[in-house]
């Protein structure tokens, strides 16, 4: 379910759970959400910017995170919070991520006091997870004939200031004489009919683009999908994680030989360009 953030702020103030004779409200505190993968899962890393928050079963509204949320009602209750991210990084595109669980927990509100909720979720069940963590040299992403650079590990002993979280990551230079690279997978992805997202974490100083490669009529196409700005400027580390969604393109047609790849062109004027990767993900549920 998608929801433009303009109407957010709407949703929460139309169902903001009033209950009649109530006027004090207790309020939520849900500074931030978690996730809790496995190994199978890949790293937890995650982006979640959004909660939709009900009461005793009961929507009251969508907040963005960090949030202290009112509620008109005092006592036990069961709180549910479920996590929602920015699809393909929009602002103004967000919605319930399709494959995180909800959070619920039973707590005793106050009428003007507040209860802190730290909520941490899993990924839920009926789940085809394919991941590439850049833990080794062998990878499996393939560097096209026409890039002139190639595919590089970082380790976290060697470059301690570049990993995310302690260990490896993947990654790509290119400078005037190196200046473009398209990565790849090669696994033929079946499509599942359901939704069907890549995650990815990701620092770069220039424009990276990820998209889908699919064989149609007897010919590779490349079809561009998002555009991801740069996180820092020229030669820094900020890292970032998106969510893309591939369900519609994904899932249609007379398509075969599904693919997902990356490519960057050194920007004119730019010296060099420096792209970290890691915990890349092809997720697709089951329906």
């Amino acid at each position: 379910m998608t929801f433009r953030y303009g109407l957010l702020v709407c949703i929460s103030l139309i169902l903001a759970g009033c209950r009649k004779g109530d006027a004090v409200p207790s309020f939520i505190s849900i500074p931030s959400m978690a996730v809790n993968a496995t190994d199978v899962e890949g790293g937890g890393t995650s982006k979640i910017t959004d909660v939709w928050v009900s009461v005793d079963d009961r929507l009251i509204g969508v907040w963005e995170l960090p949030a202290r949320i009112p509620v008109l009602r005092s006592g036990s209750v069961v709180v549910s919070v479920t996590p929602g991210v920015k699809r393909n990084g929009s602002f103004d595109d967000r919605l319930r991520y399709p494959f995180y669980t909800s959070y619920n927990s039973t707590v005793d509100l106050l009428q003007e006091g507040t209860v802190e909720l730290e909520p941490v979720v899993e990924y839920g069940t009926a789940i085809v997870f394919w991941m590439e963590r850049f833990q080794d040299e062998g990878n499996q992403l393939t560097v096209t004939t026409t890039s002139d650079t190639t595919l590089l590990l970082y380790t976290a002993f060697e470059h301690p200031q570049v990993v995310l979280d302690g260990t490896s990551c993947g990654g790509f230079v290119l400078d005037q004489a190196h200046n473009g690279i398209r990565i790849h997978t090669t696994e033929d992805f079946t499509p599942t009919g359901g939704p069907t997202f890549v995650e990815l974490d990701y620092s770069t100083d220039i424009s990276l683009t990820v998209g889908m490669t699919f064989e149609q009529n007897g010919s590779t196409s490349f079809a561009p999908w998002v555009v991801l700005v740069p996180t820092t400027a020229e030669g820094g580390v900020k890292w970032n994680k998106v969510y893309i969604d591939l369900s519609e393109f994904f899932n249609s047609g007379g398509i075969s030989g599904r693919d997902v790849y990356l490519d960057a062109v050194l920007p004119s004027g730019q010296g060099t360009g420096h792209v970290y990767l890691d915990n890349l993900k092809l997720i697709r549920r089951i329906p």
